[in-house]
């Protein structure tokens, strides 16, 4: 698969093609607008990582109950995100959901802009993965991209249980060191002394050549980064990613996002330059 970005905002293409990317100054009309809080401000300027611009690329705002709760960039072809984008505001126990959330809007073009049960969506399935597709079959979890435990609040934490969060991961990976890395990245925020409301948090994945259920595609890598602010100035003060093959077979160390970035835009990843931070983190 290839890609088309634009640039600090990056765009994905089909096989034999490179992703096309969104510039910055298209990028900052595009719908990602509505929801910019939950994307890094260095220095004061909002900073979308690169965009894929092909027509199967959706940018959502995660709303539910008329609330926008973060950021998604989704592939309607492969049915799973490209990347969720959040701001960390702490970490409060929540109780977990046991059904999963869909997007009318990709399905149906008048469809809700809130997340809701796959029943009251006309023609469910046809753009987005659905909770059938991850039945029968105990190899791939529904791998959380803004997950559960660094949310602060209960309808934070059910927003993240939309399909549109989620791509297949496999189970012992995201139960073992993935979950291990990831609840890390707390801790690392406090010992970077993050204050709760500027800890930008990216997680993103890039598409295999399987698929699960003959419909989605399943993931061959999974990667994160963040980025803090100072809470005066809105420079960064800290950063880190990492990223690991989707399997639970080796330790996933830290690295700078700058290295992450060089990995993700090399031709075993997304093969199109890409950034998470726009090179400001």
């Amino acid at each position: 698969m290839q890609f088309i970005s634009l640039l600090s905002v990056t765009v994905l293409l089909p096989a034999l093609v490179l992703p096309e990317v969104i510039p910055p100054q298209i990028a900052a009309k595009t719908p990602f607008v509505k929801c910019k809080k939950f994307f890094a401000k260095p220095g004061g300027i909002v900073t979308f990582p690169t965009i894929f611009n092909q027509n199967q690329y959706k940018q959502i705002c995660q709303k539910k109950e008329n609330r926008y709760e973060f950021a998604t960039l989704y592939n309607t072809e492969d049915k799973i995100p490209v990347y969720s984008a959040y701001l960390y505001q702490g970490k409060e126990e929540c109780v977990r959901k046991s059904t999963w959330d869909i997007e009318p809007q990709l399905d149906d073009p008048n469809g809700s802009p809130n997340m809701g049960p796959t029943e009251h969506v006309e023609k469910a399935g046809t753009h987005q993965a659905l909770t059938e597709d991850y039945e029968n079959q105990i190899e791939y979890d529904r791998g959380h991209l803004y997950p559960i435990f660094h949310t602060f609040k209960q309808c934070t934490a059910d927003a993240t249980f939309t399909l549109t969060n989620a791509a297949p991961q496999n189970r012992s990976l995201n139960r073992g060191k993935w979950r291990v890395q990831v609840e890390k990245v707390t801790k690392n925020f406090l010992d970077a002394n993050c204050t709760s409301r500027h800890a930008y948090v990216v997680t993103g994945v890039v598409p295999g050549t399987q698929t699960l259920n003959n419909r989605v595609i399943i993931p061959s890598f999974f990667w994160s980064a963040y980025c803090c602010l100072d809470e005066t100035s809105g420079n960064p003060t800290h950063s880190e990613g990492f990223i690991s093959a989707n399997n639970n077979e080796r330790n996933i160390p830290k690295i700078p996002v700058a290295e992450l970035d060089r990995k993700l835009s090399d031709q075993n990843h997304y093969g199109v330059p890409f950034s998470v931070f726009g090179n400001r983190c």
